[in-house]
């Protein structure tokens, strides 16, 4: 694939790296002449030094023959007004980085409007995953799809489980729900099991349904932890601002500990479900004043 990426930081090094390795051509744009000296050197693709929402750059870097566009820069303007070039000019897919909280309300609206493919934001994929967690904590691992409305769940069967010994055929008639086993590994070997197969003590068991339904069978199945109800984030950054809304709306009462005072009041705007206090959240005294021992703590 003929590959343009625009933006030689940390995530577009390690995109180059990777697309380098698959063996496709790439080319990388960056205003910082030594970034894109040090990857070209390291890897082997083209770099170009200039502004990748420039026109004349971005038909230099041969964007209007690209099978894929990827805007990374540190600024979400720019990847936005990159990507809206490349596309006019003629690329045929385009990914951009949006990491801005502002714009979390309207990423659909934007994605559509300007044609892009995807867009990505790192802080909000960090909250996403820490917010499975919490979740279900006695879940291995979950994936979210349809838009959040059916959840993937890889649970592992403990010894003793209601699970031992239950054919997959009366599993959602024992446990009065409705969850579908797409997988299931047992040791080394990984099953797509029908109706007939009996799980045992050690299976890791991949489950998908709707939340309220993996949630109640969890429950019904003794493997659903204790809720949690409150959770105290140390740091007041992107990754906090995402969590946070995800949590009050799940009815988990959240405290956010920061030291930057403008940060604070900011937040406090923004989350009104949200306790937020500014202070220092390494100071030890701080946190048993805020009552660290009640509270789940996430440090950000």
């Amino acid at each position: 694939m003929e590959i343009v990426v625009v933006g030689c930081g940390k995530v577009g090094k390690t995109l180059v790296e990777h697309l380098a390795i698959e063996g496709h051509n790439v080319v990388v744009i960056d205003i910082n002449q030594k970034n894109v000296e040090e990857i070209v050197n390291t890897y082997d693709v083209m770099g170009i030094c200039g502004n990748g929402a420039i026109h004349d750059i971005q038909l230099e870097a041969g964007v209007n023959k690209a099978d894929l566009f990827i805007s990374v820069t540190s600024s979400d303007e720019i990847n936005l007004i990159s990507c809206l070039i490349a596309r006019k000019i003629g690329a045929k897919n385009l990914i951009a980085r949006v990491r801005n909280p502002d714009y979390a309300s309207q990423i659909s609206f934007m994605r559509d409007g300007l044609g892009i493919s995807l867009m990505i934001n790192p802080e909000k994929a960090a909250a996403d995953e820490i917010a499975r967690i919490l979740r279900f904590p006695s879940a291995l691992k979950v994936d979210t799809f349809a838009k959040g409305l059916v959840d993937l769940a890889e649970i592992k069967v403990r010894p003793g489980s209601k699970l031992v010994g239950v054919s997959l055929s009366d599993l959602n008639r024992k446990f009065k729900t409705s969850v579908l086993v797409c997988a299931l590994q047992r040791q080394q070997k990984v099953y797509i099991p029908d109706g007939r197969f009996t799980l045992e003590e050690g299976d890791k068991v991949h489950i998908t349904a709707s939340h309220k339904d993996l949630e109640k069978f969890m429950i019904s199945a003794g493997i659903y932890e204790r809720k949690i109800k409150s959770a105290m984030i140390i740091g007041g950054g992107r990754i906090a601002f995402y969590l946070t809304k995800q949590l009050a709306e799940i009815g988990i009462k959240v405290k956010i500990i920061d030291n930057n005072e403008k940060n604070c009041e900011k937040l406090s705007a923004l989350l009104p479900k949200a306790e937020v206090v500014c202070a220092d959240g390494t100071d030890q005294d701080v946190l048993l004043e805020e009552g660290i021992g009640i509270w789940m703590h996430v440090y950000l």
